[in-house]
């Protein structure tokens, strides 16, 4: 227990350092999206776990209506909650000072879900040609479906939801 906040205090002082560099950036808004950054993160982790579980649950035919299954419902009601507050929380801060927090948090998606979805396809790869058969492919299957939905999420994120191409053009 004393390394969350340990780490939770080594990314606010990297993150304020780095945050700070930027010009126009307040020390009060890079330190409020930050906090947001970190509960989003947060928020993802709990909707990943449920996704997880549950899609797992959906492709191998095990899910039922248990207890369990409330348990991850809820898990991902709370961590989309809490991504929904402080998306709209990290909305009233000044772009300059969300900045450096935004494209860490975006980036660090990104990059986690390449990852995951590059180690699960080639965990399904790989039992494919060994073996000749997909049998036990459900939980590579279900973590590249996530790694995809995280490194493409974070494209969003990235661009701030800015619109491009024909939605763009209509809006101005």
């Amino acid at each position: 227990m004393v390394y969350v906040p340990l780490g939770v205090f080594l990314t606010f002082a990297l993150l304020m350092t780095a945050g700070l560099h930027v010009s126009g950036a307040k020390p009060e808004g890079v330190a409020k999206a930050i906090g947001c950054m970190v509960v989003k993160a947060l928020g993802l982790i709990l909707v990943s776990l449920s996704l997880v579980q549950l899609t797992y649950g959906l492709i191998s035919m095990t899910l039922e209506m248990s207890p369990s299954f409330f348990a991850l419902i809820l898990l991902f009601v709370i961590g989309a909650g809490l991504m929904l507050h402080e998306s709209r929380m990290a909305a009233h801060i000044e772009k300059a000072s969300a900045s450096v927090p935004n494209l860490v948090f975006s980036h660090s998606c990104r990059v986690i879900g390449c990852l995951i979805a590059t180690l699960a396809g080639l965990s399904l790869l790989l039992s494919f040609v060994l073996t000749g058969d997909f049998s036990g492919s459900a939980m590579p299957v279900t973590l590249l479906m996530l790694g995809l939905l995280l490194s493409l999420s974070s494209s969003v994120h990235a661009n701030g939801g800015v619109r491009y191409g024909k939605a763009a053009k209509k809006r101005r």
